[in-house]
């Protein structure tokens, strides 16, 4: 998926589940890191705010957010679709770039489903 896109996704994500991005930071920045530091917290909301209005940011980042998102529980409870392809070593690379696509696919008929 390309930049605009992903955050797109995100803060639609965020809205349907009433998060703010601050929470959003928090969640990701304790996934991501062994100690919480308040500090770094704060840099980290920061950051992940930029990161989802910003078209040079890599839509890698934005993918890792969305899964970290994806996987809490409050967005489970949730009837949507989160459309992102998670990397397989039992797969062929051609294999993976299919999945890819059809994620990809996925996620443009989703976010067009929205749009109506």
């Amino acid at each position: 998926m390309e930049t605009k896109q992903l955050q797109t996704q995100i803060k639609s994500l965020l809205a349907k589940l009433k998060w703010s991005q601050k929470k959003l930071a928090r969640v990701v920045y304790t996934e991501t890191n062994e100690f919480d530091d308040d500090e770094e917290i704060g840099r980290f909301e920061e950051s992940l705010k930029k990161d989802l209005t910003r078209p040079t940011t890599k839509p890698e980042r934005l993918l890792e957010y969305l899964k970290i998102l994806s996987r809490q529980s409050e967005c489970r409870t949730l009837d949507i679709l989160v459309p992102v392809h998670v990397g397989s070593e039992n797969l062929s690379s051609v294999m993976q770039d299919g999945m890819k696509d059809i994620s990809k696919l996925a996620g443009q008929l989703a976010h067009e489903e929205e749009n109506l």
